[in-house]
């Protein structure tokens, strides 16, 4: 991707919001994504001209981009929006070697730079040149695919005050950290946005039919309810909501959590 480097900061993210918005389809169709899963969940990740607070770079953005290879894509574009058991063992399997170039490594390299909020658009450019770097050197791809799967797995615990057979974290990767050792489903707590969040990578976590508040935060966003249309990932605004929605998702993965802790 050829970008003009002398052209201001916000005509730069302009002109990769482009390129995103162009490739959306492709990553959504590669990815297998269901309907409810709308393209626009890779554009709304860069921010716009005075954001701070963007989502910012992720492995479904380094697919639209083609900083991931073309071939090695699938894995990627798939996790973005189309969670599956085939795809998290895909990861398990072959995060147990780390072949520079497997696709989980390719993975797991993007993830290593995602921090879910807090980017503005210079720090956007950074996280694609930085990503840039490493795809660019075997060794500096796997070595940042094996600190995210190590980190990962450190990411989250169990706390008696949210459930504590339910595993929890507060830092971005907690979720994947969960499912990689074998739990069906996991929490993870925005500190940034002051919000729970819930996701699963097996078909839907069963709230469809759950009544989510109406609450929005300072920007007019909802608080609560499915994120870009998932049933596998959705927010809840408070401890009370998210302790609601655990009483509907826990008894539909009883019997995997109780695996999951058995083997730790």
């Amino acid at each position: 991707m050829a970008m003009d480097y002398e052209a201001p900061i916000e005509v730069q993210v302009e002109a990769i919001k482009g390129k995103v918005a162009a490739a959306a389809a492709r990553v959504k169709e590669l990815g297998g994504w269901p309907p409810w899963v709308e393209e626009s969940s890779l554009v709304e990740r860069i921010p716009n001209q005075g954001d701070t607070n963007a989502p910012g770079f992720d492995a479904g953005t380094a697919c639209a981009l083609d900083l991931i290879v073309r071939e090695k894509q699938k894995l990627a574009a798939t996790l973005h929006g189309n969670y599956s058991p085939e795809a998290v063992q895909q990861v398990r399997d072959e995060a147990k070697a780390l072949d520079p170039n497997s696709e989980t490594t390719w993975w797991l390299a993007a993830c290593s730079l995602c921090t879910e909020g807090n980017v503005d658009q210079k720090k956007f450019l950074q996280q694609i040149s930085d990503f840039k770097t490493i795809a660019a050197d075997p060794e500096k791809r796997r070595a940042a695919a094996q600190q995210e799967l190590d980190n990962m797995s450190k990411r989250f615990h169990f706390d008696a005050a949210i459930d504590p057979e339910v595993p929890y974290g507060t830092e971005d990767g907690c979720i994947q950290g969960a499912y990689l050792k074998g739990y069906p489903f996991a929490v993870y707590y925005s500190k940034n946005d002051g919000i729970y969040f819930v996701g699963t990578y097996h078909p839907t976590l069963g709230l469809d039919d759950f009544q989510w508040s109406d609450e929005k935060d300072g920007q007019g966003r909802e608080k609560s309810g499915p994120v870009f249309g998932s049933k596998q990932f959705v927010k809840c605004a408070n401890l009370d909501e998210l302790k609601a929605a655990l009483v509907i998702i826990k008894p539909k993965f009883q019997a995997e959590l109780k695996a999951a802790h058995d083997k730790e």
